[in-house]
């Protein structure tokens, strides 16, 4: 029997995830909530991740109240922003649904952009590279956004400036706690009002952004796919005639220039196509696998 299945990665946020379903405007059999591992009162564990897991039991007590099923898929905290390891995670979760002929819907509502992202890209992965085998996938895959009707920062901020306001109107202010408290309010609020509800620029791995990369043209055919694999276990080489070479030596077969020709031809495909990327390195051309032609490999 056809399931209708959302995956909801989960962050800070709680009504809407639940609501479209709750509210009886989308229908779910099942959800599959994407969270973090750990337990939120165990030591270590940081604030965000304890107000994600809450937010996650509190999803699944709700869920079930209204006989929803629900499933809980955990990511480690430290591969929540490794775009690399969570698309393919995503890609295998939807696809495995769509394979028991499920409705799939994702919802992009949460935190991290990163988990949230990867669903999102993962899902229009799919849907273009099975489009033409399936014509009816578009109607069984689905990504879904949904906005709050309030931030509640905006009130917090409100409630600070509130309270700022009150101990400037005392008149004396002998006690030491209470002072500290008026200067870190005010500090806090100078920092909002000048870098906004957040500051600085997280470093992953070196470098502070994750590109999402978009969805293939089209699907990898036979030569292209043994290229793909050899580049993933080799990684870049040097040259056409370089990588030519070591295929050949690699599938045992002729290097000779029909073979180089066909390397060359489908490495120009691969390239066209966004799975490859070539760069110029005096007269040859330097091959790689491109961030989506990764991904491919690890999903196929």
């Amino acid at each position: 029997m056809t399931e209708q299945v959302h995956f909801i990665p989960v962050g800070f946020d709680f009504e809407r995830l639940i609501y479209p379903i709750s509210q009886g405007q989308m229908e779910a059999d099942r959800v599959v909530l994407i969270t973090n591992t750990g337990d939120p009162d165990e030591k270590g564990v940081n604030k965000a991740a304890k107000l994600a897991t809450k937010m996650t039991q509190r999803l699944e007590n709700s869920f079930e109240l209204i006989d929803v099923e629900i499933e809980r898929e955990s990511i480690e905290t430290d591969d929540m922003f490794e775009y690399e390891t969570l698309y393919p995670m995503a890609y295998t979760y939807i696809l495995d649904e769509l394979d028991k002929e499920n409705e799939v819907f994702v919802n992009i509502s949460s935190m991290p952009r990163t988990v949230a992202f990867a669903f999102a890209t993962a899902a229009n992965s799919i849907i273009a590279e099975y489009q033409e085998e399936n014509d009816e996938i578009r109607d069984l895959l689905h990504t879904y956004y949904v906005s709050p009707e309030e931030y509640l920062v905006h009130q917090m901020k409100e409630v600070l400036e509130n309270t700022s306001e009150t101990l400037d109107q005392l008149e004396k202010r002998e006690d030491s706690i209470v002072d500290k408290q008026h200067k870190e309010i005010q500090q806090l609020l100078k920092r909002i009002d000048k870098n906004g509800v957040t500051e600085g620029a997280r470093d992953l791995d070196g470098q502070m952004y994750v590109e999402f990369p978009s969805a293939p043209r089209s699907d990898v055919e036979g030569f292209e796919e043994t290229i793909l694999v050899f580049l993933f276990q080799q990684g870049p080489v040097a040259s056409t005639s370089a990588l030519a070479e070591k295929l050949a030596e690699e599938l045992k077969d002729e290097y000779n220039e029909s073979f180089r020709s066909r390397v060359q031809y489908n490495v120009s495909k691969l390239d066209e196509k966004g799975y490859v990327d070539r760069v110029e390195d005096g007269n040859r051309l330097e091959t790689d696998l491109s961030t989506i032609g990764r991904m491919w490999v690890k999903t196929h």
